[in-house]
């Protein structure tokens, strides 16, 4: 039986089938069903069957090939694809489990495989449970995708967000900016202290950055040539760096390991450091 011949029985008694999945999906998926609200759950299943009927006879390949149907490499269709994406972003922002959102799709065969039992014959009914349920498979692998690819992103924008937080930069004076560094200072967050330190200097004119170590709790090697980095990425847009917060452990700590920080200007306290900066920037306080 031609999937075109299918469709076209899915598609007869579709109203039949949309009723049985949403039974299915109150009882399965209750929880799914209460946040997105029925409206709106009848309204995913309604487009993504009407799509279903569709695309399924495009999919129509040799014996042989039915059986890769869920290979990454077959494509359902862009749209049907979009709206599957849609469906698992909705799931995301109500913090729906992975599960739910895959029952959401497999509870479509408990909709469909009693309507091919009840209108196909033997012969008929194996070869159509087999691709219909082939095709519901690579839905909900796309499905299932598009949710995790979408988790994936709302984490890494909260850590981005995160990290932008962690590294706050401050105008504390005409010319003069301030970066305090709190936490364990990596190569990652080095690269985002160097480019918002840098910017600041740009879009305020800054001549002085002040970076505030006392934050920080472990300073080894590592942590000194990242800081030795940021100092020599400043005197190239022509500001002076200034590392406060240098702590006599920390400077003990340097010198065992035998960290040469020639060349850049250190202070024990962050006033001694503003002091610093308004000497080199011809600046008092008061004017």
């Amino acid at each position: 039986m031609e999937k075109k011949e299918i469709a076209a029985l899915l598609s007869k008694h579709q109203e039949e089938i949309l009723d049985t999945w949403h039974k299915q999906l109150i009882v399965h998926a209750k929880s799914l069903v209460e946040i997105i609200g029925f409206t709106e759950t009848k309204s995913f299943t309604q487009d993504i069957m009407a799509h279903f009927i569709n695309v399924f006879p495009l999919s129509e390949r040799g014996e042989a090939e039915n059986l890769i149907l869920i290979q990454a490499d077959f494509s359902p269709g862009r749209e049907i694809e979009e709206l599957l994406s849609d469906l698992s972003g909705r799931m995301n922002s109500q913090n729906i489990t992975t599960s739910e959102t895959a029952t959401f799709i497999f509870s479509m065969k408990e909709g469909i495989f009693p309507i091919l039992k009840k209108y196909l014959d033997e012969k008929d009914l194996s070869d159509a449970v087999m691709s219909v349920g082939q095709f519901i498979d690579r839905l909900a692998v796309i499905t299932f995708e598009a949710y995790l690819n979408i988790r994936e992103k709302i984490i890494y924008d909260q850590q981005k967000a995160f990290m932008e937080i962690s590294v706050p930069v401050v105008k504390i004076w005409h010319k003069i900016l301030m970066i305090p560094l709190i936490g364990m200072l990596d190569s990652e967050r080095t690269q985002l202290m160097m480019e918002v330190m840098l910017t600041a200097l740009e879009d305020t004119q800054s001549k002085v950055a002040i970076l505030d170590i006392s934050g920080i709790p472990v300073v080894d090697t590592l942590v000194a040539r990242h800081l030795i980095t940021a100092a020599s990425a400043a005197r190239l847009m022509g500001a002076e760096c200034i590392i406060t917060g240098v702590r006599p452990r920390i400077a003990q700590t340097l010198v065992q390991l035998g960290v040469d920080l020639g060349g850049i200007v250190t202070r024990t306290t962050m006033a001694d450091g503003l002091q610093l900066a308004l000497e080199l920037t011809g600046q008092k306080i008061g004017e």
